[in-house]
């Protein structure tokens, strides 16, 4: 047998590898069956129940500082700087009441507005029920503010010992009471962003836990967009180095996360923050994945909250 009829025997019995064809695909030819075409990502192995909540405690922790200790601006006045009101705070049972004072003076009347320029509101909040009803403040919280028009404030704002009921977002950090101060600065009418940077040594203590965060720097922020057709709602939660410590373990958050409503649809998450220890490992991760369904990531133990 010649060399030539051999080599055309060999390549008689290797075509199904294509060993021995001449034709060529071209890159945009469809990848033959059984080839490797692109995968799915998979989702990571979901974290245990705790600590999946120690990373969404972490996550909120700051809103809820924020929740409390901005209550004279946020929810003793509406955003217009009108006082809400003096008195009772629960309509269906007359339970839970809010008193105020501006400049060590009398508060405003309900439905009339804070002054502008640079004046000290207190409100003591006494079992108040407040965001329809789902929301209860006890305690006092100060708030010494500069508002030019109420599209563009600054304050320090602080608590002592004041309690929170249902302000947690992300997490069942419902039950929480804030120590400590910040500044606090709201900018915008259509789009409104919020900055919080609670000062070093404010802490928040989970009362269902009696665990301790505290605050070593950092802010976070709120940025709340009109809505866009067809959604509800649209809101950045954005962190900017912020340290918190747990018990002793401190851990900086990074990153933003981006909650939106469609209109008849459920909530979308995209974004991510990250949450890293002191030494800059990555411990966790809460991020939108490719559904936009909002995922928790535990690399390493987190110290629970």
């Amino acid at each position: 047998m010649s060399r030539h009829i051999r080599l055309i025997a060999l390549c008689a019995g290797l075509l199904a590898s294509a060993g021995c064809s001449n034709e060529r695909r071209l890159p945009t030819d469809p990848t033959p069956p059984g080839g490797s075409g692109p995968t799915v990502p998979v989702p990571p192995e979901p974290p245990s129940e705790l600590q999946r909540l120690a990373a969404l405690a972490l996550f909120d922790a700051a809103s809820v500082h924020a929740g409390m200790t901005t209550s004279p601006l946020t929810w003793a006045t509406t955003v217009e700087g009108q006082v809400w009101t003096d008195g009772p705070c629960d309509g269906f049972d007359g339970e839970g009441a809010l008193r105020g004072s501006i400049d060590g003076g009398l508060s405003p009347t309900s439905g009339t507005f804070l002054p502008t320029g640079s004046h000290t509101y207190v409100v003591a909040f006494s079992k108040c029920l407040v965001d329809g009803w789902s929301t209860e403040l006890n305690g006092v919280a100060s708030a010494a503010y500069n508002a030019s028009d109420w599209s563009n404030v600054t304050a320090t704002v602080s608590a002592d010992s004041m309690r929170g009921r249902g302000l947690a977002v992300l997490s069942r950090l419902n039950d929480a009471t804030a120590d400590g101060s910040a500044i606090w600065t709201r900018v915008g009418s259509s789009t409104v962003t919020t900055t919080y940077t609670p000062a070093p040594g404010s802490r928040l203590v989970n009362n269902s836990t009696t665990n301790v965060a505290t605050f070593a720097g950092g802010s976070y922020s709120e940025i709340q967009h009109p809505p866009l057709q067809g959604t509800s709602f649209s809101r950045d939660q954005r962190f900017d180095i912020l340290k918190v410590a747990v018990n002793g373990t401190e851990y900086t958050l990074n990153g933003s996360l981006n909650i939106q409503r469609v209109v008849g649809s459920q909530l979308t998450h995209t974004g991510e923050v990250r949450i890293t220890t002191i030494d800059g490992t990555l411990v966790a991760r809460i991020y939108g994945d490719v559904r936009n369904a909002l995922t928790v990531e535990v690399l390493a133990p987190l110290v629970p909250f």
